[in-house]
């Protein structure tokens, strides 16, 4: 399993961690032979590999944390994302980034495949946080801000505004038939809710969805 934790919140994180360690680590042993951490900066290749590879000792599965995933150099980056593909049972990974948006398309590869936890620090959420969601492919994320800001009364038509102008903007990080699905997906939400073909909240909820897909 991958846990991607972002966010600027170094104590709700730890926390998380502790609670990943508690639940993957069997013995209070298992934290000297089967859990490591790394940092990103200047972390040597042979050493990411090393720990990507090496098999439990006492533990059922070798537990490894990456802090400041944002400093990861191009080689690094290329073995988390093979170890991803390879789905190794014996290890879980903790990604730890605290500053997102620096390693965004790095992010949005490895987000498919993991569980994402954002501990951004106690600001108020906006249409940009559902954008970021759907950057990262995470649609649970997605849904659960947008139904906090219609539950604080944004409409859904504000919403969509705010989804299509980030459509947009991303044009060049897309495929042209990404970027023209995308289109329809928005066209369609869009005359969903003027003609109330959908509940507009149902609306967007199924347009974030399927761009989260692509």
């Amino acid at each position: 399993m991958i846990y991607l934790l972002l966010g600027e919140d170094a104590q709700a994180k730890d926390q998380k961690i502790t609670e990943l360690k508690k639940k993957i680590l069997t013995s209070k042993e298992s934290y000297d032979f089967d859990y490591e951490v790394l940092h990103a900066l200047k972390l040597d290749p042979a050493i990411l590999k090393k720990s990507l590879i090496a098999l439990p000792a006492l533990s059922k599965k070798r537990l490894v944390l990456i802090r400041i995933l944002q400093k990861l150099d191009a080689k690094n980056k290329e073995l988390i994302l093979d170890f991803i593909q390879e789905k190794q049972d014996y290890l879980d990974l903790i990604l730890d980034a605290d500053q997102p948006e620096a390693i965004e398309s790095f992010i949005a590869k490895i987000s498919p495949k993991a569980q994402v936890f954002n501990f951004s620090k106690g600001s108020v959420q906006n249409v940009f946080d559902i954008t970021k969601a759907i950057g990262l492919r995470n649609p649970t994320e997605a849904l659960r801000i947008l139904e906090e800001l219609i539950n604080q009364g944004s409409h859904p038509l504000q919403i969509m505004g705010g989804i299509v102008w980030f459509w947009g903007k991303n044009r060049g990080r897309l495929s042209a038939d990404q970027f023209k699905i995308g289109l329809l997906i928005l066209q369609e939400a869009d005359l969903n809710i003027k003609r109330s073909r959908l509940v507009a909240q149902q609306a967007v909820e199924v347009a974030v969805v399927k761009l989260c897909a692509l």
